[in-house]
């Protein structure tokens, strides 16, 4: 398998790692071969990639070894209903029959099982499930039974040159405040759904790896690492800036996408933003509200928020970043204090606007 072994550490430190969770090769509809790929995603920065094929993963095989990056095993779920990932199964697995083969969509009624049945069996398996470009028309989630406790992400920001994600990732960015809202810690991630290059396609759009980047803050940069730093929703996703994101209390610190559980007093939030990248505005959203906002003057820079817990009141609170549009460029996965939400919402019907 190569580096498409979980275990295979290419880094054992500790640290943030940018990477893209949703990209494609030639043994789908991508453009380029899986070595390609890989130089490809590396000329960008990258540390790591998930590859995620449609239905497929005959790529596998065909990474060869590459001690400075990390591919993360993973296919896209193709249905008419709507596609999702799946990340860090190692081989074919019994979840996947009647699924993986050559036929890059299909019909759902085939498998005689519903998405949650089929997200269930992965998830039995220690996979994670994460849907894909959720409300970006004809490619949307169309499964309104699918039930939210099965997803572990949720891809807010779909390839940013493709002209419908500038209405359809905003949108997608308010569904998951709703889910947020509602209780479901479901950790939002980015993919650039890359398949080629700007020019090379005429007359798509085109790609970029790592547009959005991922960042995940890992134990070391491995496939079980990372994929643990999602399940820790220790993530953000960014087209630029670099940001570190931190509750204080009682000596304690805490990072982006902690549960600090029932607190009582005062919580201090510290910013550092360690590359602008042509943000001008940050902001703290709470329980999808702005709370405050601040200019960036250049970087690096910091500033840090005060905000009284109330142990009655389930609240979470996220970092954005924004350019002179105020357009947001970085969001993060919010840190959360307070009891759960209890709510009678389950499924992503629930949601729909």
């Amino acid at each position: 398998m190569g580096n498409l072994s979980l275990n295979n550490v290419i880094k054992p430190e500790p640290g943030w790692y940018a990477g893209d969770f949703h990209l494609h090769t030639n043994l789908s509809d991508g453009y380029y071969a899986p070595d390609e790929l890989v130089a490809l995603c590396k000329h960008h920065r990258l540390d790591f990639i998930a590859i995620t094929d449609h239905n497929t993963i005959a790529a596998f095989p065909e990474f060869s070894q590459d001690p400075n990056f990390l591919v993360i095993p993973g296919i896209e779920v193709s249905f008419n209903e709507g596609h999702w990932n799946v990340f860090g199964m190692e081989g074919m697995q019994g979840w996947l029959e009647g699924i993986a083969g050559d036929q890059m969509v299909l019909p759902l009624k085939i498998t005689q099982r519903t998405t949650s049945e089929i997200m269930a069996q992965a998830a039995r398996s220690g996979l994670l499930n994460s849907i894909n470009h959720p409300l970006l028309v004809p490619w949307e989630w169309q499964d309104r039974s699918t039930r939210l406790e099965l997803l572990d992400c949720l891809e807010i920001w779909n390839d940013p040159l493709w002209p419908d994600n500038e209405r359809d990732n905003p949108r997608a960015v308010a569904m998951w405040t709703d889910w947020l809202n509602a209780g479901y810690r479901i950790t939002a991630i980015g993919g650039s759904d890359f398949h080629f290059l700007p020019g090379e396609n005429d007359p798509y759009p085109g790609e970029y790896p790592g547009l959005p980047v991922t960042y995940v803050y890992a134990q070391s940069l491995s496939g079980s690492a990372i994929l643990e730093g999602l399940r820790q929703r220790r993530v953000y996703v960014s087209m630029g800036p670099q940001v570190i994101f931190r509750a204080h209390l009682d000596g304690k610190v805490f990072d982006t996408g902690a549960d600090l559980g029932i607190v009582h007093g005062e919580l201090e939030f510290s910013v550092e933003i360690k590359s602008e990248g042509h943000a001008k505005t940050a902001q703290l959203v709470k329980n999808g509200e702005i709370v405050t906002q601040m200019p960036i003057e250049g970087s690096p820079s910091s500033f840090q928020f005060s905000d009284l817990a109330n142990a009655d009141q389930p609240t979470w609170l996220r970092l954005e970043l924004l350019d002179q549009q105020g357009k947001t460029i970085t969001i993060t996965n919010p840190i959360f204090y307070g009891p759960p939400t209890k709510t009678g919402k389950a499924i992503f019907g629930d949601f729909l606007r």
